[in-house]
């Protein structure tokens, strides 16, 4: 009976740390505290998030690889999106086909980004995947217990998480 007791809080421990910890492996970076190069091409960069603490592991960044942000350090979540359309694919595939060349040239594809930024002035940028954004949206807004701000234009691309309205920057 003792043996069964300690297996099943071995268990429980187990399951309750597990569920604190959360990984997401298809990241770009663009920015980071002590980093000077990333590669903008290498979508081989982890997000993780385990306690108290966030670390995004980027191979091919330099001087550093890994970057840890601590919750007590974060001072705000940012969102953003560009949109822009695949002319030159619309273009070549319109030469075979028009109408699919027409819709592939027109649709919009998007592209997400974050910013963590620190109470000392740094910021750490990445660019989430289509497939992934919302859930790296719900890892940080979880993990630093913050709003993200987002513009009033980009707001529907977070409906459902607690999000904080913003002005556009200035261009």
């Amino acid at each position: 009976m003792k043996n069964m007791v300690l297996l099943f809080l071995a268990t429980t421990c187990i399951f309750i740390s597990s569920a604190q910890s959360q990984t997401e492996q298809k990241i770009r970076v663009l920015a980071a505290p002590g980093v000077n190069q990333a590669d903008p091409k290498d979508w081989h960069n982890t997000l993780a998030i385990s306690g108290d603490t966030l670390t995004v592991s980027c191979p091919k960044c330099s001087p550093i690889q890994s970057i840890a942000v601590p919750k007590s350090n974060v001072a705000a979540l940012r969102y953003g999106q560009n949109a822009y359309h695949h002319w030159v694919s619309g273009v070549v595939t319109g030469v075979f086909s028009l109408g699919i060349g027409t819709i592939i040239g027109a649709m919009p594809h998007h592209q997400h980004y974050f910013s963590i930024d620190t109470k000392d002035g740094k910021a750490l940028g990445i660019q989430a995947d289509k497939s992934n954004y919302r859930q790296i949206a719900g890892m940080l807004e979880n993990f630093a217990a913050l709003p993200i701000q987002v513009t009033a234009k980009d707001a529907h691309f977070l409906s459902g998480f607690n999000t904080k309205i913003v002005a556009a920057a200035e261009k």
